[in-house]
């Protein structure tokens, strides 16, 4: 008997009636599960064991994201069925439950580790993670960041920009590309700055070693209280002339796929970007 813990969007019906499907096959199989409605805020959600053989999130890739955050802590894979839109971390909207429930219970799976970016803020005292990016950005009322970047003790460029990317290879299918960055394969050990609308010319995507501290450092006599935003998910208040220092996690996504539909990340990234497709 193996633990399993689901989760779901409840905005779409179709991964509630999957999920109790799902839930209903797999006890008929003698595991244990556990089943979770995805909210913004962790404090609304159940609590999970800690001790799951995998946990599955049914939805799009922003399901699979808030999901992560609840079991990234406890170290357990996590599987994405895709019920979204693009879904480069979620696949196998057109699989069958029967097929699902026996492949999870034989847990004919493969693992695949994501580097995960860490960010703090010392004077605030806040500490986050992020699996695709972190995003700074210029509040509403404000006018353009002015944000210096350092490379662990090098400063590399002075932005003036409406914000700035920071993105692991998996986030570069996100944020990032929509902002100019390029596609990093995912075992890539690097990460993506991306500045968002830069005031210069030769203000430019960056690829750093994964290695390295990048510290962006706002300045106080410019700045008003801009934002912090990881995963597109809760929006942090940060004050001017404080710093954000990003850096790889110690511990890494686990990244959970059938191993009877594996792909490789460029036929995901050909078959969801519809490359090589013809534009009559």
């Amino acid at each position: 008997m193996s633990k399993f813990a689901i989760f779901y969007n409840p905005t779409k019906s179709v991964a509630a009636a999957k999920a109790k499907d799902l839930q209903t096959a797999l006890e008929k199989m003698n595991h244990r599960v556990k089943v979770f409605e995805t909210k913004r805020s962790t404090s609304d959600w159940g609590l999970l064991d800690g001790d799951e053989d995998l946990t599955i999130a049914l939805g799009g890739d922003g399901t699979f994201l808030l999901s992560a955050r609840q079991v990234i802590s406890h170290k357990m894979p996590l599987l994405g069925i895709n019920f979204g839109h693009l879904g480069f971390l979620s696949e196998y909207g057109d699989i069958e439950i029967d097929e699902l429930a026996q492949e999870i219970s034989s847990m004919n799976i493969v693992i695949e580790e994501r580097t995960i970016l860490e960010a703090c803020i010392p004077e605030q005292k806040i500490s986050t993670f992020a699996i695709n990016d972190i995003a700074v950005n210029r509040s509403l009322s404000s006018n353009l960041l002015h944000t210096d970047l350092y490379i662990d003790d090098d400063l590399l460029h002075s932005y003036r920009s409406d914000g700035i990317v920071v993105s692991t290879p998996t986030g570069s299918t996100a944020y990032s590309l929509s902002a100019g960055g390029a596609v990093m394969d995912p075992n890539i050990h690097a990460f993506q700055i991306v500045p968002v609308a830069a005031h210069s010319l030769n203000s430019r995507a960056h690829v750093v070693s994964d290695s390295q501290t990048i510290v962006l450092q706002s300045k106080k006599e410019h700045n008003a209280p801009f934002t912090m935003q990881p995963d597109g998910q809760e929006l942090i208040m940060v004050n001017p002339g404080v710093r954000i220092i990003l850096k790889k996690a110690q511990n890494p996504l686990k990244l959970a796929k059938l191993k009877k539909r594996q792909r490789s990340f460029y036929s995901i990234l050909r078959d969801k970007m519809k490359w090589g497709s013809s534009i009559n």
